[in-house]
């Protein structure tokens, strides 16, 4: 009342200058409003809200860092408008602190790009553009570990609302596998069987192409090396691990003799098998028996899980109890065309429990599919069925032996690699087969992450408030007010 009375005694002229100014204030003000949505609308920005576990380190890593024997450069090259940028840079500065012999350095990808392509040639990497990335090196080796890494992602409502959210933040576990990786001192070697039309880790591209699966394994710092069975050639007394990348033509039992005298020797093996040798069995079929694997001769269809307008794509949440899949756990494997990995047939007919893990299931609702021509098309199993095993075979005066068998082989090519939880499982299983439980045993950390996800109808609907209904609101309040004032 007292502003009213007040603003009364002014003279006409003096009101209608007040007036007249309000109201220009208010068409600014509306101006603004209306300059500040549109720019805002025709420029979205994705806005997520991350709250990560703090960055107190796990026992293990804490052994790793106090026992280091070599000093570890640690270069962050990143964009600091990354969601990601604030976690890494607390892990690391926590890394740093724990331990002298870390040297970190951080560049912004964005403001000084010719200091990270600076830092690559000093370590001998490829002339690429850098990209999002931590570089860990030690003396000659180098490990690198991509932004693309650092998460897990939720895909169950990529299909609805075209994002996959992240739920666990990975770094702890992958800066310290590549401290472990650039600390050691010779290269743990991998090999990859040729020979029989399978993937090749030099290929690129497309279903066959493992190349992607091969570049993650040297920057994990093993050497890969390309193995073939037939001749005099031997297995390397020297590679801990053996990966068969889907054949399709069968070994000679000269080649089978080599890989049985390999696992017996504590050699581990990574056996991936695929719908396209159905036609010609490759004599692995009746080798994995011996160890307790049951290949089958089908494909796997599953109706519950199957992606929609792909009816061979399958979408397996159904993960066992195991040291590969616990990190992964709720999140999904892409398996394309697969073949049941079933319990041993060397149990059957006994009370002796199955010798084999499993590690994925398909659903209920699916079944396995004989494939072969005698009994094309009948049904050989319905309900849950194995896709996925491990087991660790003993040996008698030898260290135990660690195989991995799936009924896939394209999940890991490089089309697919990428796909929901196919790269994280890849990594896993290479962890476990090389027993490198400590990299195992670090837990992701969970992220609480606050997103806001729009439909097209939402954000018209915002569109309209913001840029008309609310500024003509306000300009219209406006005007009633300095018409009631200029009649006073």
């Amino acid at each position: 009342m007292e502003n009213k009375k007040k603003f009364s005694s002014f003279s006409p002229t003096v009101r209608r200058v007040i007036s007249q100014r309000v109201f220009l204030s208010a068409i600014i003000a509306v101006l603004c409003v209306f300059l500040a949505n549109t720019l805002a609308i025709r420029n979205p920005t994705k806005i997520a809200f991350a709250k990560s576990a703090n960055h107190n380190l796990s026992p293990l890593t804490k052994k790793v860092l106090t026992s280091l024997t070599n000093e570890i450069r640690v270069v962050v090259l990143f964009d600091k408008q990354s969601d990601l940028f604030d976690p890494v840079r607390s892990l690391l500065i926590e890394y740093e602190r724990i331990s002298a012999s870390i040297k970190l350095e951080f560049i912004d990808l964005a403001r000084d790009p010719a200091r990270a392509e600076e830092v690559q040639q000093e370590l001998r990497l490829p002339a690429n553009a850098p990209s999002s990335r931590i570089l860990f090196s030690a003396k000659e080796r180098v490990k690198i570990v991509n932004d693309s890494e650092l998460s897990i992602l939720d895909f169950s409502e990529f299909m609805d609302k075209r994002v996959a959210r992240r739920t666990h933040f990975v770094g702890e576990k992958l800066f310290t596998s590549a401290i472990v990786a650039v600390n050691e001192g010779a290269q743990t070697k991998v090999g990859f069987v040729t020979g029989h039309s399978e993937h090749s880790p030099s290929d690129q591209g497309g279903q066959w192409g493992y190349s992607k699966f091969s570049i993650m394994l040297q920057q994990k710092g093993f050497l890969i090396k390309e193995i073939s069975l037939s001749g005099t050639n031997a297995i390397p007394a020297d590679c801990r691990l053996l990966v068969i990348p889907g054949p399709r033509t069968p070994y000679g039992p000269d080649e089978l003799n080599k890989l049985h005298e390999y696992i017996g020797t504590g050699g581990n093996i990574f056996a991936l098998f695929n719908f396209f040798s159905l036609q010609r069995p490759t004599g692995l079929e009746t080798f994995f028996e011996e160890y307790g694997f049951e290949i089958g001769a089908n494909q796997v269809s599953d109706s519950k899980n199957e992606q929609s307008g792909n009816p061979g794509l399958l979408l397996i949440d159904d993960l066992g109890s195991h040291p590969i899949t616990k990190p992964i756990l709720g999140s999904r494997l892409q398996m394309l065309l697969p073949r049941s990995i079933g319990y041993p047939k060397v149990n059957e007919g006994n009370d002796d429990p199955p010798t084999i893990t499993v590690l994925a299931n398909s659903s209920s609702s699916s079944q396995a599919i004989i494939q072969t021509q005698d009994k094309k098309g009948a049904v050989e199993k319905e309900g849950e069925i194995p896709l996925i095993a491990a087991k660790i075979h003993s040996n008698e005066s030898q260290a135990p032996a660690r195989i991995v068998v799936t009924g896939d082989s394209l999940f890991l090519g490089d089309g697919a690699f990428e796909a929901g939880a196919n790269r994280d499982f890849a990594n896993l299983a290479v962890n476990w087969l090389l027993e490198r439980t400590h990299l195992l045993e670090i837990e992701p950390r969970a992220v609480t992450e606050y997103r806001i996800n729009l439909s097209s109808a939402e954000m018209n609907s915002i569109t309209w408030v913001l840029l008309f209904l609310l500024p003509c609101g306000t300009l219209s309040i406006g005007l009633l007010w300095w018409r009631r004032q200029m009649k006073r």
